[in-house]
């Protein structure tokens, strides 16, 4: 394919860290229907390195710059939480669909105004959030949608997870797990409440109360929350209780404390309780089950170990959008926004101890 071949997406990356260096540009290169035409970050080393490392040369260190200079069809925003709103608006303003990495901001006021503007200027934007690109979940989205477990009345979700030292300012630590093949996290980008917005809430949190509110389509109206920092400068533990449109309850328990050497018990678990039955996720085993109150039970399709957290799914995505290859988007703003409205929430919850309505923010 030429370089201006119209079958191809031209994608701009803002942010040279962690993820854009593991994630998002070897799956770029590897797709044939995408080309980088820019990377923009403020660290010039950082900027270098992973240029050099893919063999990218259009490397800007504003991003507004790149976006004019560029014009790209997309643009992926993968840098610090406290950065998503700016760059991803200034995208937008221009006509250019986003992937914006997850928590897709830090305030509701700033999720719901990039969806008005991605709505205004007639732009896809979609949020980082693998889980929802697993055929098994898609598949037990379709049958809630379709009432098998009937309306939803309670929901619970356990999320156990391997980030304790990326809290605690120690991501080298996990270098021998994650490899890093170009550069990794600073010391500061999930320990610094200034930088991440928080802790295990908004790094794991997101996660998890994301797929519950794609799985369900629940909209959460009333937050009640618990955070623990311990030793930490950010919340490591987190008990959120949840009120949702429909008079459903729920509850979201998650902790970033699991060793590196227990690797392998991580957990996310989903219980979804509704008038007709109920559904059984397990999301790190790969395993999903309905239960039905006329006793039939629907074991679905075990996800395969290396689909259980397919990471190149957003950025392929974001291609396909971009090329009118597929018309919906699998994780749309309104997703990003009731999550970023639930933990929000959260936080105020846990610090003002009390109950935060979602009309509030």
């Amino acid at each position: 394919m030429s370089k201006h071949d119209p079958r191809r997406a031209r994608i701009a990356i803002i942010g040279a860290g962690w993820w854009s260096t593991q994630t998002h540009l070897p799956t770029l290169l590897a797709n044939p229907y995408a080309e980088i035409v820019g990377i923009a970050d403020l660290n010039a080393d950082k900027l270098r390195a992973a240029g050099s490392a893919y063999n990218i040369n259009s490397l800007y260190t504003d991003y507004r710059a790149m976006l004019d200079a560029e014009k790209p069809d997309g643009v992926i925003v993968a840098t610090n939480h406290l950065a998503h709103f700016d760059a991803s608006r200034e995208a937008l303003v221009r006509g250019m669909a986003v992937l914006v990495e997850k928590p897709m901001v830090l305030r509701a006021v700033e999720a719901r105004a990039l969806q008005a503007l991605a709505e205004q200027h007639s732009a896809h934007l979609m949020v980082g959030y693998p889980w929802h690109f697993t055929p098994q979940h898609r598949e037990l989205r379709e049958l809630i949608a379709a009432g098998r477990i009937g309306q939803l009345q309670m929901v619970s979700t356990l999320y156990a997870s391997m980030v304790v030292e990326f809290l605690r300012g120690n991501p080298q630590s996990y270098q021998s797990v994650f490899n890093y093949p170009v550069t990794g996290p600073t010391a500061a980008t999930y320990s610094d409440p200034r930088i991440a917005g928080g802790g295990q809430g908004v790094l794991q949190v997101t996660h998890a109360a994301a797929l519950l509110l794609w799985l369900t389509g629940l909209k959460p109206v009333s937050v009640s929350a618990f955070m623990e920092r311990h030793d930490l400068r950010v919340d490591l533990c987190d008990a959120i209780t949840v009120r949702f449109d429909n008079d459903a309850i729920g509850t979201i328990a998650s902790t970033g404390n699991i060793a590196r050497i227990q690797t392998d018990n991580q957990r996310l678990d989903y219980r979804l309780f509704g008038t007709e039955g109920y559904a059984m996720l397990e999301v790190i085993e790969g395993t999903a089950s309905v239960y039905t109150n006329d006793g039939a039970i629907q074991r679905l399709p075990l996800t395969p170990p290396d689909n259980r957290y397919p990471a190149e799914c957003t950025s392929q995505h974001l291609v396909d959008l971009v090329l009118g290859r597929t018309t919906v988007n699998q994780s749309p703003a309104s997703v990003g926004v009731r999550t970023v409205e639930l933990l929000e929430a959260s936080y105020r919850s846990a610090t003002e101890g009390r109950v935060i309505r979602v009309d509030e923010l």
